[in-house]
């Protein structure tokens, strides 16, 4: 699920003529950020592009991790007219990191997020992030733990992700596609 919520954001930044897109990933051996990077490397090889590893920046999920990593990017000179960030915590850690720099989302740079955690909806600008069913997730662990108390089994549902486009991505400027 987390995979392909991941490369609906990615294929998103690219139909918008984003070709220098960074990945703010989660920690190495954290399966949802493995998941996560493997949607956005995977939409990338399928549309052609070369993924370049100077665009990926490992962090922690956190919204520190997120400004560390867009101001270690910025800092090496990095070209990039996008930012997929492995979840919304990270996206607006590069929120700040970009206004800190003078650097509007999304007429500079675009940015997307991942969880659509309640806040998204309010950031400045509203940041367009990848939606899980959240509640539906947690029932569903709920009742797996049931079924493995009571020795049953249990198949868990298939979850679905949703691209929620808001307004902190647009078209890559142009010179810079």
């Amino acid at each position: 699920m987390a995979r392909i919520g991941a490369a609906a954001a990615t294929r998103h930044l690219l139909s918008l003529g984003h070709e220098r897109i960074a990945h703010l990933a989660g920690p190495a051996g954290h399966q949802h950020a493995t998941d996560r990077r493997d949607g956005y490397t995977r939409a990338l090889v399928e549309a052609g592009r070369k993924v370049d590893p100077d665009l990926i920046v490992e962090g922690t999920f956190d919204e520190r991790s997120g400004l560390e990593g867009t101001q270690a990017l910025l800092a090496r000179g990095t070209k990039l007219t996008a930012i997929f960030a492995a979840n919304d915590p990270m996206a607006c850690g590069a929120l700040l990191a970009l206004y800190r720099r003078g650097i509007r989302v999304p007429q500079d740079v675009s940015l997307v997020g991942f969880d659509d955690q309640p806040y998204s909806a309010y950031a400045t600008p509203p940041l367009t992030t990848v939606r899980q069913p959240t509640l539906e997730m947690g029932a569903a662990a709920v009742k797996m733990l049931m079924a493995a108390l009571a020795a049953e089994s249990w198949r868990p549902p298939v979850f679905r992700t949703e691209l929620v486009v808001r307004d902190s991505t647009a078209e890559a400027p142009r010179g810079l596609r």
